[in-house]
């Protein structure tokens, strides 16, 4: 994909968001060509910068997040700096914010502010639980998500514990999410003259990503059962691995590979339901013989009568798989701060490069200069801005 088949090039996105789930949106908008310029506070920047492990002004999400964007850094507790502020929103196709219910509205950068001068203006707003009920004024984060949501509740450990996904499930979907509403909405935009009014919150994005567990939920009564049997995590002799072998056939190839030939005439393990309703009986017979083997052993076993199944990697043991390097999923980068890191590729989009500018995660301010005098601020009033602390310059 060159610059020129970049499908947003020329379209202007403020992002005053900060964390994960609203910037994530407008990394995706700006990797796809578009101008986004990233509003933070000077000093500590966007909270994505505090987010884990630090080098400098970046951690590894604030490098994901924030790519291929320009950074402005502006105090909004200044009258210069809300002005500078209003002036771009007059002038973007797209805000995005993902202020507290009702903070925006002192800065003048609601919707209905921004639409009164900006008329087709694409507004995206990302608050926790939604901007009305009795949650509305709770703070909320990913790890808060995913237990109010009930995602805790469905990951569960061998104790029974209700456990928290070791990542930012929630923010990243929410931001993928908001992406899919943003996309279309400019194409109505270029097509009909509209702008739109975008709200969602990670409440509705973690919920619509569990609707199928969710019904299925429902449709069980609260206790959904497993998709088949056998399915599951068994321990090997060195580590775990997933297996899948529910459909009929599968079990009846894992029963012969495994010398269990009485089970294909065992009513017990007839069919897929019946498997289902004597699953302690069925693991408790393969959950040791699993640990008899090493996970490689046992892929090679299960590869040869075409079982599914997986070796439960580390992230250093898929940066070495020769799938993974084949189809370039896992991209190696020169960020200039945190040195050589590792970047997925994502579909439909440019594979991230050394060099490219789609790449670079921008430092704190690293475009004020640029953008300010961008809008016509000469190089003494940009220096007045950033000497009484209005505006940061990186590097200043």
């Amino acid at each position: 994909m060159t610059q020129d088949d970049l499908p947003f090039e020329g379209v202007k996105v403020l992002d005053l968001s900060q964390g994960v789930a609203g910037p994530y949106c407008a990394m995706h908008l700006a990797r796809n060509g578009a101008d986004v310029i990233k509003v933070e506070p000077p000093g500590s920047g966007c909270w994505s910068r505090q987010l884990g492990r630090w080098t400098g002004d970046h951690t590894a999400h604030s490098v994901i997040v924030n790519r291929a964007k320009r950074s402005l850094a502006v105090d909004l507790k200044t009258a210069e700096g809300v002005a500078i502020v209003q002036r771009l929103a007059r002038d973007c196709d797209v805000l995005i914010q993902n202020f507290r219910v009702g903070k925006i509205d002192k800065f003048g950068l609601d919707y209905e502010s921004v639409r009164k001068s900006n008329p087709e203006v694409i507004y995206l707003s990302i608050t926790g639980f939604g901007s009305k009920g009795p949650r509305c004024d709770d703070p909320a984060t990913d790890s808060v998500m995913q237990a109010y949501t009930g995602m805790m509740s469905i990951n569960r450990g061998p104790t029974g514990i209700p456990q928290r996904i070791e990542m930012l499930a929630i923010d990243f979907s929410t931001g993928l999410y908001a992406f899919q509403a943003v996309a279309p909405a400019l194409y109505k935009k270029a097509t009909r003259g509209r702008g739109a009014y975008i709200e969602t919150s990670l409440l509705e994005s973690a919920l619509a990503l569990q609707e199928g567990a969710m019904m299925e939920s429902y449709l069980q009564g609260g206790a959904a059962e497993p998709i088949g049997m056998p399915v599951g995590m068994f321990k090997t002799r060195d580590g775990y691995m997933s297996v899948n072998a529910r459909r009929d056939e599968h079990f009846r190839r894992l029963a012969k590979l495994i010398g269990r030939d009485k089970w294909l005439e065992d009513p017990r393990y007839a069919d897929a339901r019946s498997r289902v309703k004597h699953r302690d009986e069925l693991m408790a017979v393969l959950r040791p013989l699993f640990e008899t083997k090493t996970s490689d052993e046992w892929v090679d076993l299960l590869s040869s009568i075409d079982i599914l199944k997986a070796k439960v990697n580390t992230y250093n043991d898929i940066f070495a798989d020769p799938q993974v390097q084949a189809v370039d999923a896992v991209r190696w980068i020169e960020n200039d701060t945190l040195g050589r890191v590792p970047m997925g590729t994502i579909c439909g989009q440019r594979p991230p490069a050394t060099g490219d500018r789609l790449t670079h995660a921008p430092h704190l301010g690293e475009h004020t200069r640029e953008i300010l005098g961008g809008m016509g601020y000469g190089a003494a009033d940009i220096e007045k801005l950033s000497a009484s602390g209005v505006v940061a310059c990186y590097g200043a």
